[in-house]
């Protein structure tokens, strides 16, 4: 694995905020924080660098693109052409046989994958599957751990979460013959770009835990960026005797986690964002091993029986072990043979080099955009690493320089009403790719697998350009 320095993979409270670091390095070679010549030093003293080489990078003009999306989706490895093709040419050669046979059978393909993905989360391998989904995963969880019991029949969730997650936990509430309007607890600030303290979340579990049934809470907020203490929220509802649950779109890949350690019941999250498995690929789940899943009212499926009888012929269904056991159909293999590649990049490097190199790396677009922007946007996530990843929300204050943009690259979904969308379109033209949500605000997640301290440094000194 990648060698890591002691500067951040650190117990919380003793993190230097880096912003402290880049200072002393701009001082090492006796340059400004937004001298080009601190982002060159920082790329050449980083030791990920070289892994930026195996992912295909989008071109304008003859040059990388800027790419700054990875919150939405994740670059392709130049691993997944191979990987795919093995298994396309697996199949055109064994066709049937291709189950049983080596090299990898499908009958036995789900567990090329979990151990790579177990160790990103913090979790033993038999805790860990990969199938189906999010949404769907979520729906399967809900319905086996919701389950109401007089006045404790209440899901907490954050107030403004990603849609799906909404609509998910009110029509489980519904499901369940509960009242989403009355059972649905939201905590948090009406303002849905506003983050929240931490501590509202386990005031909320503190003074209603009697009431709740489930807590059920993202990771990492995907508009703010805001990451929650998902240990403290963990210890805070089991006091209480509350199921707790999360949704970790934004969470895996971006930030350690330790679900096992941290007593987390279930969580599932997706695998286009920062595992970089490919646009709608396959989600992943997580049961924590004390759970004892065959007292849970699950749905149930043939790849979720026993393997070795699953092809025999029974009416009552013998569950693999623990989150196996919520497996309904076989894995698609082409979406298994996207995303080895990358995890077993993650394997190779470790979540805390990637850490290490991403508190810097998002201080660095922190720092810069504090120093060159100071009067045209606002950073909505929070200033403090240990509640964030590596995603910058920013709302832009200041005007926009022009209104103009050409948009004939542009073939559905475009919206230029908004100062967001036309921005983006504006970087969109000088090959930076950036997400927005209207009417202000620009979601900027430096990758550390793939992004560079010189993709920073030319996002921010364009955003100077473009924006008064």
């Amino acid at each position: 694995k990648a060698t890591v320095s002691v500067l951040y993979w650190q117990p919380i409270s003793h993190m230097a905020h880096p912003h402290e670091t880049l200072k002393k390095k701009a001082g090492e070679i006796s340059c400004s924080v937004t001298d080009k010549a601190l982002a060159e030093k920082l790329d050449a003293e980083d030791a990920l660098r070289e892994y930026r080489k195996e992912f295909r990078i989008p071109q304008k003009n003859g040059k990388d693109i800027v790419y700054l999306c990875g919150n939405s989706l994740g670059l392709q490895h130049k691993g997944v052409i191979d990987s795919v093709k093995e298994h396309l040419d697996k199949w055109g050669e064994q066709a049937v046989e291709g189950h049983f046979k080596q090299p990898c059978p499908w009958f036995e393909i789900d567990d090329v994958v979990r151990g790579a993905m177990s160790e990103v989360v913090g979790a033993k391998t038999s805790e860990v599957v990969v199938m189906n989904t999010l949404t769907v995963n979520l729906h399967l969880l809900l319905t086996a751990f919701y389950q109401p019991k007089g006045d404790k029949k209440k899901i907490l969730i954050e107030r403004n979460p990603f849609p799906s997650d909404m609509y998910a936990i009110r029509s489980q509430l519904r499901l369940k013959g509960c009242d989403p309007d009355a059972d649905l607890l939201e905590v948090g600030s009406e303002d849905e770009v506003r983050c929240f303290p931490g501590e509202d979340v386990l005031k909320m579990i503190e003074e209603r835990g009697d009431e709740i049934a489930v807590v059920m809470l993202a990771g990492v907020h995907f508009l703010t960026g805001q990451f929650f203490d998902l240990e403290a929220i963990t210890k805070a509802a089991k006091k209480k005797n509350c199921i707790v649950g999360f949704d970790l779109a934004h969470a895996v890949g971006n930030i350690p986690l330790k679900l096992h350690d941290w007593g987390v019941d279930f969580a599932c999250w997706c695998t286009y964002k920062y595992i970089n498995a490919g646009p709608g690929n396959i989600g992943g789940a997580f049961i924590h091993e004390d759970v004892d899943v065959n007292k849970l009212t699950r749905l149930e499926g043939w790849w979720g029986h026993k393997r070795e009888s699953r092809f025999k012929l029974k009416h009552e269904f013998e569950g693999s072990e623990g989150v196996a056991s919520f497996q309904l159909s076989n894995p698609g293999v082409v979406n298994m043979a996207s995303i080895k590649p990358c995890l077993d990049l993650f394997q190779k490097i470790g979540m805390p080099a990637l850490r290490e190199k991403s508190v810097l790396l998002t201080g660095y677009l922190e720092l810069l955009l504090k120093e060159l922007l100071p009067d045209s946007v606002e950073v909505l996530t929070p200033s403090d690493i240990h509640r964030r990843g590596c995603q910058l929300s920013v709302r832009i204050t200041g005007e926009l320089a022009s209104l103009k943009t050409s948009l004939k690259e542009y073939e559905c979904g475009t919206n230029t009403n908004n100062k967001a969308s036309v921005l983006q379109a504006q970087m969109e033209e000088v090959g930076i790719t950036c997400d927005n949500r209207p009417p202000d605000i620009l979601r900027l997640p430096p990758v550390p697998l793939y992004n560079s301290f010189d993709d920073v440094y030319t996002l921010v000194t364009t955003l100077k350009k473009l924006v008064k």
